[in-house]
């Protein structure tokens, strides 16, 4: 019985694949629910992921550094893969336009994240959690842990903090965006993909 006991709570390696086996697999397997047609997906596994901290569940420090590079390393590679196709050939179109859009959208963030660091200075460096987790930006999460570990020999995990709380209404508050331009805009499916289909 010993051995499920340090599987469950210790600090080996099979401890760490199988917290984060359980995490992936419960993360997936509610990220399955439909709520009005909608699901939040693979967002539950950072879900899963807080209530198991919450509740005290670790990992060895190393192992984790290893699996948060590692997992963007193939995060990002898989993102590349994905829009690589069509990532040129979308310039010939809107592309200039969308990427200009989405170059407004994140200086509008910056200077939101100002205005509240600002106005409360005490959130020190987890406003840039916060400012990455309102986006979903996970890559923009990395590259300011590593510039901060860069700079200072230290790791803050209040950056990490930030995202975490932050993320899930950013998730939410995507899809409520996009169903609230739907209804605005009176988008038909079903003629976007005639359309679609058309044009292929």
């Amino acid at each position: 019985m010993e051995w499920l006991t340090n599987l469950i709570c210790g600090t080996s390696i099979a401890h760490t694949a199988f917290l984060y086996a359980l995490v992936i697999a419960a993360g997936v397997l509610l990220g399955r629910i439909k709520i009005f047609g909608v699901s939040l997906g693979v967002t539950f596994v950072l879900f899963v992921g807080i209530l198991l901290g919450h509740f005290g569940l670790s990992v060895n420090g190393e192992i984790l550094h290893f699996v948060k590079e590692f997992g963007l390393i193939l995060f990002v590679f898989s993102i590349g893969l994905q829009v690589g196709p069509g990532f040129f050939a979308s310039f010939k179109s809107e592309g200039i336009k969308l990427n200009m859009m989405a170059m407004a959208i994140i200086a509008l963030n910056i200077i939101v994240a100002l205005v509240i660091f600002f106005f409360d200075d005490s959130i020190g460096l987890m406003i840039v959690g916060i400012l990455s987790g309102a986006v979903t930006n996970t890559p923009g999460l990395g590259a300011a842990q590593q510039a901060y570990v860069d700079s200072t020999g230290i790791e803050d995990p209040t950056i990490s903090l930030g995202y975490a709380v932050a993320y899930p209404l950013g998730v939410v508050g995507i899809i409520l965006s996009i169903i609230a331009v739907r209804f605005i805009t009176r988008v038909n499916f079903s003629e976007e993909n005639k359309a679609m289909e058309a044009m292929s």
